[in-house]
C-alpha cells in the first residue's frame, strides 16, 4: 500500500509521513521545499527507501490521498482525506474531512510560552489550551485507522476527551482522544525539542 501526502513537510504533514513510514507504508510526498525547516524535515525522511518526493507534474494515482489544509494541485486517488485545522477553512470537494482541534507538537510555530493557531497565539497555560489541545502524535495515531476503513462519514471532528466527560453527550461522527500521558508532560517534551532545534522553528507574530 502507498499513500500520497500533500503538504508533507508542513509540521502536521511531517508527523503523518513519519507515522506511515514507521508502519512500513510507502509514502509519496508532495510539497515545495521552500524553507530551511522543510529542507531539514526532508533530510529526516529522505533516506527512507519507502519515501519519494514527487514533482507536481508527476503525481501518481494512489488508493488514498491525504491533504494537510488545502492544495491547488491535481489529486489522483480513490479516496481523499483532508485534515482541516482551525486556520484552514476551505473544504475540498469529494474529500472526507477531519476537523482537527488545537494541535501541538514538534516543528510547529511556537515560542517558550505559546503556539500559533491561525492568526492568533494560544498560551500553554491558557484554559483553552489545557482543555482543548491534543498532542500531534496522539492525533495521528487516532486518525490513521480511518485511512484503511471504507465505512466513513463525509466529515468528522476530533476532540480531547476532556471536552466531554459525560459519555451520553458524545456527538456522532466524532473521535475522542484521551490523554494517556498528561498534557504537561507532552508540553515539556515539545519544549525540549524546540530548545534544541530553535533555529529551525518558524514563528511570525504578525
Amino acid at each position: 500500500m502507498s499513500i500520497s501526502i500533500y503538504n508533507c513537510f508542513s509540521w502536521i504533514g511531517y508527523h503523518y509521513v513519519h507515522y506511515f513510514l514507521e508502519k512500513g507504508i510507502e509514502v509519496n510526498g508532495i510539497d515545495k521545499i521552500d524553507s530551511e525547516k522543510k529542507e531539514n524535515l526532508h533530510m529526516l525522511v529522505g533516506r527512507n527507501s519507502s519515501f519519494r518526493l514527487i514533482p507536481p507534474n508527476s503525481i501518481p494515482k494512489d488508493l488514498v490521498a491525504l491533504v494537510i489544509g488545502g492544495t491547488e494541485l491535481p489529486i489522483y486517488a480513490d479516496r481523499i482525506i483532508q485534515i482541516r485545522t482551525r486556520e484552514m477553512k476551505k473544504k475540498l470537494s469529494n474529500a472526507i474531512v477531519i476537523n482537527a482541534p488545537i494541535l501541538f507538537g514538534e516543528w510547529m510555530e511556537m515560542t517558550e510560552e505559546d503556539i500559533k493557531v491561525g492568526n492568533r497565539n494560544v498560551r500553554f497555560h491558557s484554559r483553552e489550551f489545557q482543555s482543548d489541545a491534543i498532542y500531534i502524535k496522539d492525533f495521528v495515531k487516532a486518525t490513521a485507522p480511518l485511512f484503511h476503513s471504507s465505512n466513513k462519514p463525509s466529515e468528522l471532528s476530533v476532540f480531547s476527551k476532556k471536552v466531554f466527560l459525560n459519555e451520553a453527550v458524545k456527538l456522532e461522527n466524532s473521535i475522542y482522544i484521551r490523554d494517556n500521558i498528561p498534557i504537561e508532560e507532552n508540553v515539556r517534551k515539545v519544549l525540549a525539542h524546540y530548545r534544541r532545534y530553535k533555529d529551525l522553528y518558524e514563528y511570525d507574530r504578525k
